[in-house]
């Protein structure tokens, strides 16, 4: 694409890669890290298409993918052009927005809208453009970005959340990727220390709160943490923050049906069409989770009537140090169950807790597109004690 050679002056870095795919991953991946937009393009026709599986990545991960596909010129549109498919469909359930340019004086304000749309509504968006509409010329006026102002949520909603907290006897705080997309990581915690209530996070979240926080359970679903799943089982107020309550996310583990259908439950999320969708909610929050966590954490503490979590804190904290230490002995018993029979080498879920147990920074697993995936950043060159085989 002749276009290409304008990136350099247009402060724009283009990284060439040897397969499509790899730059849809790569825009979604830089997305998640800077919270920035990543853009990707491609050639029309077989390359774009090798774009579905990324961008439908970056659909679920709620991440501001902007996909730029050339689409075959407006004059063979139709009569088999190079490489002509129709690109549209492809993407249209993966996607928060399409713009068709169907003029070339209309780039930057399509282009414009899908980047703002992008960022607002945390989500890919495709900006498809006939090939021959790269070489004209004409008059252009360069919108600058017009990001919505961001809100606690609807008043309404917010008094009657605060409320159900007030009478709650044994709150759960269950958190997602929305709290990190939000910055709400202290926000979150502060709003749990209180209540004295448990934070469990949701699966390939792990890093929505901090670890070494004392009232941090663990994650949710698959491979997760019995000692969240337990306070969750146990709890009469479920708080979801930045969370779709998806099925996944809740998936039944070790024989544990532990969703409590008799609980309530608050949902505060940015996409509103996700209130209520996959878990039955009392009161559904539209809106940044960093805002509303303070808000009502602002609330509870003004005073008013008094929170009834307050009287069974101590008791709850017992509990919850209980399950966690409980946690901790079936995870080595599951880790070392076979440690005898190992001799030649080393078992990744071995090696995952011993590192658990030694000195690091952070260690942050995901499944990404179905590859297991450990970063790890080393403060000290300890030595570790565990078994390792």
């Amino acid at each position: 694409m002749d276009a290409l050679d304008l990136f350099p002056e247009a402060g724009i870095r283009f990284l060439a890669v040897q397969h499509e795919q790899n730059a849809a991953h790569m825009a979604d991946g830089y997305s998640r890290i800077s919270g920035k937009h990543g853009v990707c393009t491609a050639q029309n026709g077989p390359g774009i298409s090798n774009f579905v599986t990324g961008v439908a990545a970056a659909y679920w991960a709620h991440s501001p993918v902007v996909v730029m596909t050339p689409e075959a010129g407006t004059l063979t549109k139709g009569h088999g052009g190079f490489q002509e498919v129709d690109q549209l469909p492809l993407f249209e359930p993966i996607t928060k927005y399409q713009g068709h340019v169907n003029h070339p004086l209309r780039m930057a304000e399509i282009s414009n809208r899908a980047f703002d749309i992008a960022m607002s509504e945390r989500g890919p968006t495709q900006i498809n453009v006939p090939r021959d509409y790269f070489y004209h010329e004409g008059m252009y006026q360069i919108p600058t970005p017009s990001p919505p102002e961001k809100a606690a949520g609807g008043p309404k909603s917010i008094l009657a959340a605060i409320d159900l907290i007030r009478h709650a006897k044994n709150p759960v705080i269950l958190a997602g990727g929305g709290v990190t997309m939000s910055g709400a990581e202290d926000e979150v915690a502060e709003l749990a220390t209180l209540l004295g209530a448990p934070m469990a996070v949701t699966y390939l979240h792990n890093d929505a709160l901090p670890a070494d926080h004392p009232l941090y359970a663990g994650p949710l679903g698959y491979q997760g943490s019995q000692a969240a799943m337990y306070s969750l089982r146990d709890a009469d107020l479920v708080i979801a923050l930045g969370t779709r309550l998806s099925p996944f996310g809740t998936l039944p583990q070790y024989g544990e049906d532990y969703y409590p259908t008799g609980a309530k439950v608050i949902q505060v999320e940015a996409d509103g069409r996700r209130i209520g969708t996959s878990k039955k909610v009392d009161v559904g929050i539209c809106g940044d989770v960093k805002l509303a966590a303070k808000e009502m954490t602002e609330a509870l503490k003004a005073g008013g009537s008094a929170i009834a979590s307050d009287e069974n804190k101590a008791e709850r904290l017992a509990k919850f140090a209980e399950l966690k230490d409980a946690w901790k002995v079936k995870l080595d018993d599951i880790t070392y169950a076979d440690v005898e029979a190992c001799t030649d080498r080393i078992r990744p879920r071995h090696a995952l807790r011993a590192l658990e147990k030694g000195s690091y920074q952070t260690v942050l697993s995901q499944l990404i597109s179905g590859t297991f995936v450990v970063f790890l950043t080393a403060t000290s060159s300890s030595t570790i004690k565990d078994p390792v085989c």
